[in-house]
């Protein structure tokens, strides 16, 4: 195996649980459950759709063809529904115990770390209290295709500096972290409590403390 020489996180699912953020946002997603269904269809539809020459205004158009709405009046919709009122959940969330210190550790060894998100990430690692760790902060958005594309897994290697078989990436979707980012050639942590038979995962865990033991072994 090639020596680890970066590592990347997902956020949602993968730094703290899923099951905390869908308590914590019960009452948003009960307030906007139609525009919720229909974002998810069109999240959906986009991960399959290329070439997107404007991610955001493409995603706008496919919900405003659900809704009704003009694409402008979506796009702001978009922007304060999903990227607003949604991140502010997480202000009741916490991160799975042993997150900081692997970080702290990582970041005291001089590794490159990095963040790749499909939602933007900026406001959610300050909220996690998590922001200074990170050399690459990264939503899969700005890059025009979401996971498991290739372009956000080629693009994150390429700003930690290191080739993608030199990066290993940590993420809780088989389908988008662990498929996407092994098709090019990265190493991949799999955090779940069902591990998948016969999968391409580089190592399935589902504390943190059995990844600091796995990866610190890695980079001896």
């Amino acid at each position: 195996m090639t020596p680890i020489k970066a590592v990347a996180f997902d956020i949602d699912g993968t730094l703290y649980p899923n099951h905390r953020m869908y308590m914590a946002s019960f009452g948003f997603a009960m307030k906007n459950i139609r525009l919720l269904n229909r974002f998810r269809e069109v999240r959906a539809e986009l991960r399959k759709l290329r070439p997107i020459d404007d991610f955001y205004t493409t995603q706008a158009a496919l919900l405003a063809k659900r809704t009704g709405a003009e694409v402008e009046e979506t796009r702001q919709l978009i922007q304060r529904v999903f990227y607003g009122d949604w991140e502010r959940v997480l202000h009741h969330v916490n991160l799975f115990p042993g997150v900081v210190e692997l970080l702290s550790i990582l970041k005291n060894r001089k590794l490159p770390l990095g963040v790749l998100s499909d939602f933007p990430v900026v406001t959610k690692l300050s909220v996690l209290n998590i922001e200074n760790y990170f050399d690459v902060e990264m939503s899969s958005e700005e890059t025009g295709y979401l996971k498991p594309n290739p372009e956000p897994f080629r693009i994150l290697a390429e700003g930690l500096g290191v080739s993608p078989e030199e990066l290993l990436y940590v993420g809780n979707s088989y389908r988008y972290d662990i498929e996407g980012a092994h098709a090019l050639g990265i190493q991949t942590a799999h955090i779940t409590n069902r591990p998948v038979s016969g999968g391409v995962a580089d190592f399935t865990f589902s504390r943190y403390e059995q990844l600091q033991s796995w990866l610190l072994e890695k980079l001896a």
